[in-house]
C-alpha cells in the first residue's frame, strides 16, 4: 500500500502532507524499522493513514513482526529500591553481630571478676583463722608465726552488673550511629526504556518546563515528537487533538478544544490539573 502512494503522490507530495522527513519516509519504505521506538512507528502509520485514508495493515503486520523479534531486557525497572533493601538488611545483620559480642565480653567480664573476687574472700578468711591462731599461740606463750598478708595488687573489685549493662548499651548506641552516618555506596539512577511520545493529530502547539533546571521550551508541530523521559517534566498543550504514550507503553488520546496539563515522572505520563501544574512550576503558569 505504501509503494502505491508514493507512486501516486510522489515522495515530495507525502512529505509535504505530512511533515514525516524524506529519511524516516525512506525507513518506512524500505520496512526498516531500526532506530524506531515504539510509538514514534506507530504514529507515522497513523498519520499516513489519516492523510491519504488508506490501510496500512500490512505495514503495521511488519511493525509487529519485527517489535516481536526485538529482544525484551530483564533487567529490573526498580533496581534502585531491591539496593537500598539489600543495604539496610546487611546493616541490621552487623549491628546484631556486634551486639552479641559485646554482651558475650560483659558476661565473661563478669563472670571472670565474681572468680577473682571468690578467690579474695577465700584468702581473707584464710588470713582471719591464721590470725586467730596467732593469738592463741601467744596467749599459751609461744611466739607467733609471721602471717603473709596478701598482696595488694591481688585484692580486685567486684563490678555490679548494673555497671556492665550500662557500659554495654551505650556501645551498641554508637555502633548504630556510625553505621548510619557511613557514606551509602552511589548506584546508577533508574534511566526509563523510551522516550515519551507525542503525537499530534493536527497541527500542535505544546511546552516543557524541566523541574531541576527550569529551562522551558516550546513548539508548533504536525510531526511526531520524542521528549526526554529522565527526571521530572511539566508538559502543557494547546488546543487540539493528539495521542501521548510513556516509557511504559500507555496510550493517552485527546480529542477537544482545551488546553492539558502533564507530569512527567521518569517516563510515565500522568494527567493534572491546571493549579496542581501552577504549584509545581513555583506559582506561575506557562
Amino acid at each position: 500500500m505504501f509503494e502505491t502512494i508514493l507512486e501516486k503522490y510522489t515522495m515530495e507530495v507525502v512529505i509535504n502532507r505530512t511533515k514525516i522527513s524524506r529519511k524516516n519516509l525512506e525507513k518506512l519504505r524500505e520496512k526498516d524499522f531500526s532506530g524506531f521506538t515504539r510509538p514514534q512507528a506507530y504514529g507515522f502509520i497513523k498519520i499516513l493513514e489519516r492523510e491519504f485514508g488508506e490501510d496500512f495493515s500490512d505495514l503495521k503486520a511488519e511493525l509487529d513482526a519485527f517489535l516481536e523479534e526485538v529482544p525484551t531486557s530483564t533487567e529490573p525497572l526498580f533496581p534502585l529500591e531491591e539496593r537500598e533493601a539489600q543495604r539496610v538488611s546487611g546493616k541490621w545483620i552487623v549491628v546484631g553481630l556486634l551486639v552479641v559480642v559485646i554482651l558475650l565480653g560483659g558476661y565473661l567480664f563478669r563472670k571472670e571478676f565474681a572468680s577473682r573476687s571468690d578467690e579474695n574472700v577465700s584468702e581473707q578468711h584464710i588470713a582471719v583463722e591464721t590470725a586467730a591462731a596467732s593469738a592463741k599461740t601467744e596467749k599459751e606463750g609461744n611466739p607467733a608465726p609471721a602471717v603473709e598478708a596478701p598482696h595488694p595488687a591481688e585484692s580486685v573489685a567486684v563490678v555490679p552488673e548494673s555497671n556492665v549493662t550500662e557500659t554495654v548499651q551505650p556501645a551498641v548506641a554508637a555502633v548504630e550511629e556510625n553505621l548510619s552516618k557511613a557514606p551509602e555506596k552511589e548506584t546508577e539512577a533508574y534511566v526509563p526504556l523510551e522516550p515519551v511520545a507525542l503525537t499530534p493529530v493536527v497541527k500542535l502547539w505544546f511546552g516543557t518546563i524541566d523541574l531541576k533546571s527550569r529551562k522551558r521550551k516550546a513548539k508548533v508541530t504536525a510531526s511526531p515528537y520524542e521528549i526526554d523521559s529522565h527526571g521530572r517534566k511539566l508538559l502543557v498543550t494547546g488546543h487540539g487533538r493528539f495521542e501521548i504514550s510513556d516509557a511504559f507503553g500507555n496510550l493517552f488520546k485527546f480529542n477537544d478544544a482545551k488546553k492539558h496539563y502533564f507530569l512527567i515522572d521518569d517516563g510515565m505520563v500522568k494527567e493534572i490539573t491546571a493549579s496542581e501544574f501552577k504549584r509545581l512550576n513555583g506559582g506561575k503558569g506557562w
